[in-house]
């Protein structure tokens, strides 16, 4: 794995593939949640249509990068995501992301702390706890582009869009239990939480 967690590299650093994204065709016709308040997701769980949004807890990832805070580590979150709508776009996580990786582009890799911190600063609509502490976590989304078979960073979700929500933690070694809630902007009131537990870290 990758030493460098720069959001451009994310998806090749955490081993996602292309392939993996024909996950985002199984949403139809599993978990329906239709437009719940609360919702709450575990890896693997499927959200076919969630007030116009369907997700997957696809995988958790330990980055190998070691935070400058002592006795933390990364952990890296990517959620298959599915725009169903026809003329909504999803303003999802951090929407300065061209003004974060001029202000700290990594590499280098001494910006990698920086960049993390401006990251989660900057990603409103998300809130995270470990093992009932607040940590850190920042967000945006990755899209794909089926013709060209690549990913791009975005600030958005299109209407029918398709790509990963891309999470980054920073969390204390030896937790437990991490939930990431999101609170989004086109859903007054309602939230989604992501409940992952240390045993669902898939380790390089």
């Amino acid at each position: 794995m990758s030493n460098s967690i720069s959001r451009r590299t994310f998806l090749k650093c955490t081993g996602a593939s292309v392939a993996a994204l024909g996950a985002a065709s199984l949403l139809g016709g599993c978990q329906q949640n239709g437009n719940a308040t609360i919702v709450d997701v575990k890896v693997g769980d499927k959200v076919s249509n969630w007030n116009g949004l369907g997700v997957q807890l696809t995988s958790l990832f330990n980055i190998d990068t070691v935070p400058a805070q002592a006795g933390y580590e990364y952990i890296a979150v990517l959620v298959t995501v599915v725009n169903r709508t026809k003329n909504q776009t999803f303003n999802i996580g951090a929407q300065n992301l061209a003004e974060i990786n001029a202000a700290y582009p990594v590499p280098p890799q001494e910006n990698v702390d920086a960049n993390f911190h401006a990251l989660a600063a900057a990603s409103t609509d998300f809130s995270a706890s470990c093992d009932g502490q607040s940590v850190e976590c920042g967000a945006n989304i990755s899209l794909y582009n089926s013709n060209s078979q690549t990913f791009s960073d975005s600030t958005n979700l299109p209407p029918q869009g398709t790509g990963y929500l891309q999470l980054m933690l920073m969390v204390p070694k030896g937790w437990k239990q991490l939930s990431v809630t999101y609170m989004p902007t086109f859903a007054a009131d309602k939230t989604m939480t992501f409940v992952m537990t240390a045993a669902d870290v898939t380790r390089a």
